[in-house]
Protein backbone atom coordinates (compact mmCIF):
# COMPACT_ATOMS: atom_id res chain seq x y z
CA UNK A 1 0.00 0.00 0.00
CA UNK A 2 0.99 3.53 -0.99
CA UNK A 3 1.94 5.75 2.17
CA UNK A 4 -0.44 7.92 3.31
CA UNK A 5 0.29 11.35 2.05
CA UNK A 6 -0.85 14.78 3.80
CA UNK A 7 -3.13 16.98 1.98
CA UNK A 8 -0.81 19.44 -0.13
CA UNK A 9 -3.48 22.37 0.34
CA UNK A 10 -4.95 23.63 2.85
CA UNK A 11 -8.79 24.23 4.40
CA UNK A 12 -9.78 27.07 5.83
CA UNK A 13 -13.51 28.77 6.51
CA UNK A 14 -15.15 31.13 4.66
CA UNK A 15 -15.89 34.82 6.71
CA UNK A 16 -19.09 34.95 8.83
CA UNK A 17 -20.41 37.25 5.79
CA UNK A 18 -19.42 34.36 3.73
CA UNK A 19 -20.70 31.53 5.15
CA UNK A 20 -24.09 34.06 6.20
CA UNK A 21 -24.20 34.99 2.05
CA UNK A 22 -24.06 30.88 1.08
CA UNK A 23 -26.91 29.87 4.03
CA UNK A 24 -28.68 32.32 2.30
CA UNK A 25 -28.95 29.68 -0.48
CA UNK A 26 -28.07 26.31 0.94
CA UNK A 27 -30.33 25.37 3.98
CA UNK A 28 -29.23 22.61 6.22
CA UNK A 29 -25.87 23.36 7.35
CA UNK A 30 -24.83 24.08 10.49
CA UNK A 31 -21.15 23.73 10.43
CA UNK A 32 -19.10 26.74 8.42
CA UNK A 33 -18.64 26.47 4.78
CA UNK A 34 -14.90 25.99 3.80
CA UNK A 35 -12.34 27.15 0.97
CA UNK A 36 -9.46 24.34 -0.43
CA UNK A 37 -6.48 25.12 -2.17
CA UNK A 38 -4.42 27.85 -3.58
CA UNK A 39 -7.89 28.47 -6.12
CA UNK A 40 -10.17 28.90 -2.81
CA UNK A 41 -12.83 25.49 -4.11
CA UNK A 42 -15.49 26.23 -1.46
CA UNK A 43 -17.01 23.21 -0.03
CA UNK A 44 -19.32 22.18 3.09
CA UNK A 45 -17.47 21.93 6.62
CA UNK A 46 -17.46 18.43 6.70
CA UNK A 47 -15.60 18.46 3.62
CA UNK A 48 -12.57 18.37 6.16
CA UNK A 49 -13.22 14.79 7.81
CA UNK A 50 -13.09 13.13 3.84
CA UNK A 51 -10.15 15.56 1.90
CA UNK A 52 -7.04 13.51 3.15
CA UNK A 53 -9.26 10.15 2.50
CA UNK A 54 -10.02 11.07 -1.26
CA UNK A 55 -6.65 12.64 -1.84
CA UNK A 56 -5.11 8.88 -0.70
CA UNK A 57 -7.48 6.44 -2.38
CA UNK A 58 -5.80 4.18 -4.56
CA UNK A 59 -6.68 4.47 -8.50
CA UNK A 60 -7.25 1.74 -10.52
CA UNK A 61 -5.83 1.44 -14.35
CA UNK A 62 -9.24 0.46 -15.21
CA UNK A 63 -11.41 3.21 -13.68
CA UNK A 64 -13.44 5.50 -15.32
CA UNK A 65 -13.79 8.89 -13.54
CA UNK A 66 -15.51 11.83 -15.04
CA UNK A 67 -15.45 14.92 -13.65
CA UNK A 68 -17.39 18.18 -13.81
CA UNK A 69 -18.46 21.23 -12.60
CA UNK A 70 -22.26 20.26 -10.89
CA UNK A 71 -24.94 20.65 -14.28
CA UNK A 72 -22.43 20.49 -16.85
CA UNK A 73 -23.76 17.66 -18.54
CA UNK A 74 -22.03 15.01 -15.84
CA UNK A 75 -25.43 12.96 -16.34
CA UNK A 76 -25.38 12.88 -19.77
CA UNK A 77 -21.57 12.03 -19.92
CA UNK A 78 -22.28 9.16 -17.28
CA UNK A 79 -24.40 7.24 -19.55
CA UNK A 80 -22.95 7.39 -22.91
CA UNK A 81 -19.36 6.33 -21.02
CA UNK A 82 -21.30 3.40 -19.14
CA UNK A 83 -22.72 2.02 -22.07
CA UNK A 84 -19.84 2.70 -24.49
CA UNK A 85 -17.42 0.82 -21.82
CA UNK A 86 -20.40 -1.93 -21.32
CA UNK A 87 -21.15 -3.20 -25.03
CA UNK A 88 -24.39 -0.99 -25.08
CA UNK A 89 -25.61 -3.10 -22.54
CA UNK A 90 -29.27 -1.54 -22.30
CA UNK A 91 -31.34 -3.66 -20.33
CA UNK A 92 -28.66 -3.61 -17.35
CA UNK A 93 -28.53 0.26 -17.72
CA UNK A 94 -32.38 -0.11 -17.49
CA UNK A 95 -32.13 -1.84 -14.13
CA UNK A 96 -29.83 -0.67 -12.55
CA UNK A 97 -30.01 3.34 -11.13
CA UNK A 98 -26.73 5.50 -12.96
CA UNK A 99 -25.84 6.46 -9.37
CA UNK A 100 -25.15 3.14 -8.38
CA UNK A 101 -23.16 2.64 -11.32
CA UNK A 102 -21.24 5.75 -11.24
CA UNK A 103 -21.30 6.80 -8.11
CA UNK A 104 -20.38 10.28 -6.77
CA UNK A 105 -16.93 10.20 -4.89
CA UNK A 106 -17.84 13.15 -2.62
CA UNK A 107 -21.27 12.45 -2.14
CA UNK A 108 -21.22 12.12 1.64
CA UNK A 109 -19.70 15.56 2.54
CA UNK A 110 -22.39 17.28 0.66
CA UNK A 111 -25.17 15.90 2.57
CA UNK A 112 -26.49 18.76 5.23
CA UNK A 113 -25.59 18.26 8.54
CA UNK A 114 -29.69 18.13 9.89
CA UNK A 115 -30.53 16.22 6.56
CA UNK A 116 -28.73 12.55 7.62
CA UNK A 117 -30.99 11.27 10.05
CA UNK A 118 -34.20 12.43 7.15
CA UNK A 119 -32.47 10.70 4.53
CA UNK A 120 -31.51 7.49 6.93
CA UNK A 121 -35.57 7.07 7.56
CA UNK A 122 -35.96 7.46 4.07
CA UNK A 123 -38.11 11.05 4.62
CA UNK A 124 -39.63 12.26 1.67
CA UNK A 125 -38.03 9.50 -0.75
CA UNK A 126 -34.76 11.31 -0.03
CA UNK A 127 -32.71 7.92 0.79
CA UNK A 128 -33.42 6.66 -3.04
CA UNK A 129 -32.66 10.11 -4.49
CA UNK A 130 -29.36 9.57 -5.93
CA UNK A 131 -28.05 7.63 -3.65
CA UNK A 132 -28.05 9.69 -0.82
CA UNK A 133 -29.51 6.60 1.22
CA UNK A 134 -26.12 4.81 1.29
CA UNK A 135 -24.02 7.74 1.43
CA UNK A 136 -25.54 9.20 4.62
CA UNK A 137 -24.28 5.31 5.90
CA UNK A 138 -21.28 5.20 4.77
CA UNK A 139 -18.74 7.45 3.39
CA UNK A 140 -19.27 7.27 -0.53
CA UNK A 141 -15.59 6.91 -0.50
CA UNK A 142 -15.52 3.97 0.98
CA UNK A 143 -17.83 2.08 -0.93
CA UNK A 144 -16.26 2.89 -4.02
CA UNK A 145 -12.43 2.58 -2.18
CA UNK A 146 -14.18 -1.39 -1.66
CA UNK A 147 -15.88 -1.67 -5.71
CA UNK A 148 -14.92 -4.25 -7.52
CA UNK A 149 -13.45 -2.84 -10.86
CA UNK A 150 -14.42 -1.87 -13.23
CA UNK A 151 -15.32 1.31 -11.22
CA UNK A 152 -16.78 3.92 -12.59
CA UNK A 153 -16.51 7.33 -10.55
CA UNK A 154 -18.44 10.60 -11.12
CA UNK A 155 -16.93 13.53 -9.01
CA UNK A 156 -17.31 17.69 -8.83
CA UNK A 157 -13.78 17.80 -7.30
CA UNK A 158 -11.09 19.62 -9.41
CA UNK A 159 -8.23 17.66 -10.52
CA UNK A 160 -6.09 19.38 -7.56
CA UNK A 161 -8.13 18.17 -4.80
CA UNK A 162 -8.08 14.24 -6.24
CA UNK A 163 -5.76 11.68 -5.91
CA UNK A 164 -1.94 12.97 -7.46
CA UNK A 165 -1.69 9.76 -9.74
CA UNK A 166 -5.26 10.09 -11.22
CA UNK A 167 -4.51 10.97 -14.77
CA UNK A 168 -1.20 8.95 -14.99
CA UNK A 169 -3.43 5.57 -13.98
CA UNK A 170 -7.12 5.70 -14.98
CA UNK A 171 -8.68 7.42 -18.00
CA UNK A 172 -10.70 10.74 -17.15
CA UNK A 173 -13.59 12.55 -18.84
CA UNK A 174 -14.00 16.39 -17.78
CA UNK A 175 -17.04 18.35 -19.23
CA UNK A 176 -16.99 22.01 -19.19
CA UNK A 177 -20.22 24.58 -19.67
CA UNK A 178 -20.77 28.03 -20.40
CA UNK A 179 -21.03 29.51 -16.49
CA UNK A 180 -24.23 31.42 -17.39
CA UNK A 181 -26.31 28.16 -18.64
CA UNK A 182 -24.71 26.16 -15.27
CA UNK A 183 -25.56 28.86 -12.75
CA UNK A 184 -29.21 28.88 -14.12
CA UNK A 185 -29.54 25.06 -13.97
CA UNK A 186 -27.64 25.04 -10.73
CA UNK A 187 -30.23 27.31 -9.49
CA UNK A 188 -33.05 25.19 -10.81
CA UNK A 189 -31.64 22.20 -9.11
CA UNK A 190 -31.77 24.00 -5.65
CA UNK A 191 -34.54 24.99 -6.11
CA UNK A 192 -36.41 21.40 -6.56
CA UNK A 193 -34.49 20.12 -4.05
CA UNK A 194 -35.56 22.70 -1.32
CA UNK A 195 -38.95 23.76 -2.84
CA UNK A 196 -40.62 26.20 -0.57
CA UNK A 197 -37.67 26.29 1.58
CA UNK A 198 -35.28 28.25 -1.02
CA UNK A 199 -37.04 31.56 -0.10
CA UNK A 200 -34.07 34.21 -2.34
CA UNK A 201 -34.85 34.14 -6.42
CA UNK A 202 -32.26 33.62 -9.06
CA UNK A 203 -31.03 36.96 -8.68
CA UNK A 204 -29.63 36.18 -5.03
CA UNK A 205 -28.38 32.89 -6.71
CA UNK A 206 -26.40 34.58 -9.38
CA UNK A 207 -24.44 37.19 -6.91
CA UNK A 208 -23.68 34.19 -4.77
CA UNK A 209 -22.13 32.14 -7.70
CA UNK A 210 -20.53 34.99 -9.44
CA UNK A 211 -18.91 35.90 -6.02
CA UNK A 212 -17.58 32.13 -6.34
CA UNK A 213 -19.07 31.07 -2.84
CA UNK A 214 -21.20 28.08 -4.03
CA UNK A 215 -19.98 24.32 -3.47
CA UNK A 216 -17.42 23.24 -5.86
CA UNK A 217 -17.02 27.07 -7.20
CA UNK A 218 -15.12 28.86 -8.97
CA UNK A 219 -15.85 27.32 -11.59
CA UNK A 220 -13.96 28.97 -14.35
CA UNK A 221 -10.38 27.77 -12.53
CA UNK A 222 -12.50 24.16 -11.79
CA UNK A 223 -12.57 24.37 -15.58
CA UNK A 224 -8.36 25.42 -16.31
CA UNK A 225 -7.20 23.10 -14.62
CA UNK A 226 -8.73 20.48 -16.73
CA UNK A 227 -8.30 22.62 -20.03
CA UNK A 228 -4.57 23.20 -19.14
CA UNK A 229 -4.00 18.86 -18.92
CA UNK A 230 -6.32 18.04 -21.76
CA UNK A 231 -3.38 16.76 -23.59
CA UNK A 232 -2.56 14.38 -21.21
CA UNK A 233 -3.34 11.14 -23.18
CA UNK A 234 -5.35 9.91 -20.13
CA UNK A 235 -7.84 13.14 -20.41
CA UNK A 236 -10.56 13.81 -22.78
CA UNK A 237 -12.03 17.43 -22.76
CA UNK A 238 -14.96 18.20 -23.79
CA UNK A 239 -17.34 20.85 -23.59
CA UNK A 240 -21.46 20.14 -23.48
CA UNK A 241 -22.10 22.90 -26.18
CA UNK A 242 -20.08 20.65 -28.57
CA UNK A 243 -22.21 17.57 -27.49
CA UNK A 244 -25.34 19.64 -27.90
CA UNK A 245 -24.12 20.79 -31.52
CA UNK A 246 -23.41 17.38 -32.57
CA UNK A 247 -23.72 14.23 -30.24
CA UNK A 248 -22.92 10.76 -32.89
CA UNK A 249 -19.30 12.61 -33.34
CA UNK A 250 -18.56 13.31 -29.79
CA UNK A 251 -19.41 9.38 -29.41
CA UNK A 252 -16.90 8.82 -32.06
CA UNK A 253 -14.48 10.79 -30.19
CA UNK A 254 -15.66 8.85 -27.38
CA UNK A 255 -15.12 6.03 -28.79
CA UNK A 256 -11.60 6.29 -29.54
CA UNK A 257 -10.15 7.35 -26.22
CA UNK A 258 -12.19 4.37 -24.40
CA UNK A 259 -10.55 2.26 -27.07
CA UNK A 260 -14.48 1.01 -28.11
CA UNK A 261 -15.69 0.47 -31.69
CA UNK A 262 -19.19 0.97 -32.85
CA UNK A 263 -21.39 0.89 -36.23
CA UNK A 264 -22.90 3.26 -37.21
CA UNK A 265 -26.20 1.94 -36.83
CA UNK A 266 -25.25 1.52 -33.10
CA UNK A 267 -23.67 5.16 -32.86
CA UNK A 268 -27.09 6.37 -34.12
CA UNK A 269 -29.23 4.40 -31.41
CA UNK A 270 -27.24 5.19 -28.80
CA UNK A 271 -27.42 8.94 -29.55
CA UNK A 272 -31.34 8.36 -29.64
CA UNK A 273 -31.11 6.63 -26.66
CA UNK A 274 -29.15 9.63 -24.80
CA UNK A 275 -31.09 12.38 -26.44
CA UNK A 276 -33.25 14.70 -23.40
CA UNK A 277 -36.20 13.61 -24.36
CA UNK A 278 -35.33 9.76 -23.80
CA UNK A 279 -33.10 10.56 -20.75
CA UNK A 280 -35.81 12.70 -18.87
CA UNK A 281 -38.17 9.66 -18.96
CA UNK A 282 -35.30 6.94 -17.71
CA UNK A 283 -35.97 6.22 -14.33
CA UNK A 284 -32.09 5.05 -14.33
CA UNK A 285 -30.76 7.77 -15.49
CA UNK A 286 -33.44 10.69 -14.18
CA UNK A 287 -33.68 9.88 -10.44
CA UNK A 288 -36.11 12.05 -8.70
CA UNK A 289 -37.70 12.02 -5.54
CA UNK A 290 -41.13 11.91 -6.25
CA UNK A 291 -43.30 12.00 -8.90
CA UNK A 292 -42.42 14.29 -12.44
CA UNK A 293 -44.72 17.23 -10.92
CA UNK A 294 -43.83 17.43 -6.84
CA UNK A 295 -40.78 15.57 -7.45
CA UNK A 296 -37.07 16.58 -8.36
CA UNK A 297 -36.09 15.65 -11.79
CA UNK A 298 -32.40 15.20 -12.10
CA UNK A 299 -32.32 15.74 -15.68
CA UNK A 300 -33.58 19.30 -17.02
CA UNK A 301 -33.70 21.06 -20.24
CA UNK A 302 -30.69 19.77 -21.64
CA UNK A 303 -30.06 23.44 -23.77
CA UNK A 304 -27.32 25.41 -24.68
CA UNK A 305 -27.58 29.58 -24.14
CA UNK A 306 -31.03 29.11 -22.10
CA UNK A 307 -29.50 31.69 -19.60
CA UNK A 308 -30.40 34.43 -21.95
CA UNK A 309 -34.28 34.13 -20.84
CA UNK A 310 -32.78 34.31 -16.97
CA UNK A 311 -30.69 37.44 -17.30
CA UNK A 312 -31.73 41.39 -17.14
CA UNK A 313 -29.38 43.39 -18.75
CA UNK A 314 -27.28 44.34 -15.79
CA UNK A 315 -26.89 40.28 -14.82
CA UNK A 316 -25.80 40.22 -18.82
CA UNK A 317 -23.13 42.64 -18.45
CA UNK A 318 -21.97 41.84 -14.60
CA UNK A 319 -21.84 37.59 -16.41
CA UNK A 320 -19.74 39.12 -19.03
CA UNK A 321 -17.17 41.14 -16.98
CA UNK A 322 -17.47 38.29 -14.64
CA UNK A 323 -15.94 35.49 -17.52
CA UNK A 324 -13.90 38.45 -19.15
CA UNK A 325 -11.80 38.79 -15.73
CA UNK A 326 -11.01 35.45 -14.58
CA UNK A 327 -10.10 34.29 -18.27
CA UNK A 328 -7.71 36.96 -18.25
CA UNK A 329 -3.99 35.11 -18.36
CA UNK A 330 -5.65 31.75 -19.53
CA UNK A 331 -5.86 30.41 -22.79
CA UNK A 332 -9.45 28.74 -21.66
CA UNK A 333 -12.20 29.15 -24.31
CA UNK A 334 -15.45 28.99 -24.36
CA UNK A 335 -17.01 27.78 -27.38
CA UNK A 336 -19.97 30.07 -26.80
CA UNK A 337 -18.79 32.89 -25.42
CA UNK A 338 -16.22 33.30 -28.76
CA UNK A 339 -18.90 32.65 -31.33
CA UNK A 340 -20.82 35.74 -29.11
CA UNK A 341 -17.35 37.85 -29.15
CA UNK A 342 -17.43 37.37 -32.85
CA UNK A 343 -20.87 38.19 -33.55
CA UNK A 344 -20.03 41.47 -31.78
CA UNK A 345 -16.50 42.18 -34.07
Amino acid sequence: MAPWLELPYEINNVTDEEDKLIKKILIGYSSKFVKCGKHGYVMPGSFKKHAEAIYNMEVRPDDVWVITFPRSGTTWTQELIWLLKNNLDYATAKSIPLYERFPMLELTSKIPDIAFELIKTNFMNLGNFQGLGAAARCPSWKRIENAPSPRFIKTHLPLSLLPPKLLSTAKVVYVGRDPRDVAVSYYYLHKMVAKTLLRSGFPTFWEVFRRDLLPWTPIISHTNEAWMKRHEPNLHFIFYEDMIKDLPTQIRRMCKFLGKEYTEEQIKQLSVHLSFDSLRKNKSVNNTTGDAVNGVQFVRKGEAGGWKTHFDQKMEIQAEEFIIARLRGLDLIYPSFLTEETTHL
